[in-house]
């Protein structure tokens, strides 16, 4: 397959509006042969919702995850008799997690997602570009509200939960 089907296909999962972003990104990882580190500035202020957002589901969790990992390590710090450090250490695993890794490998990530959905959508339907195209564009990101919904009030909780008020 040439690097104009491949673009064809990077554009359907993808979509057009974001194409001319992402699509030359995919190529360049392609012919590198790995994704190149590179800066996303969505992934930087919407943290979790966008990677919900683009359906990286997984990252998502890791994301929720690492945050309650990370209050539960301040909760046994605070136990320890370090309440001030305890605070400082959570905030610190945060910003390296939410404000420097992730942000830095949101692309490389999505790159990975979308890079399987077409070898396996080009392996279901080996000679059919067009019907390959129509699959990926379902499965493109949308914007699904329940979910996005449900992931702010997850969010809420675990704020809640992280920060609990003192007597």
């Amino acid at each position: 397959m040439d690097e104009r089907e491949v673009a064809t296909l990077y554009v359907a999962a993808v979509g057009v509006r974001k194409a001319d972003f992402y699509v030359p990104y995919f190529l360049r990882a392609d012919e590198r042969g790995h994704a190149p580190k590179s800066w996303n500035w969505a992934a930087f202020f919407l943290g979790i919702f966008w990677f919900l957002y683009r359906r990286q589901f997984r990252w998502a969790a890791i994301m929720m995850l690492a945050a309650f990992l990370a209050s539960l390590l301040r909760m046994q710090i605070d136990i320890a008799g370090f309440p001030t450090l305890g605070g400082y250490v959570q905030a610190a695993i945060a910003i390296a997690i939410n404000f420097i890794y992730l942000p830095l490998n949101a692309n490389r990530f999505y790159y990975q997602w979308v890079k399987r959905r077409v070898e396996v959508v080009k392996a279901g339907l080996p000679l059919d570009r067009s019907r390959q195209a129509a699959v990926l564009a379902r499965l493109r990101p949308n914007i699904h509200l329940p979910l996005m919904v449900f992931a702010a009030m997850l969010v809420l909780a675990m704020l809640t939960l992280m920060n609990p008020p003192t007597p």
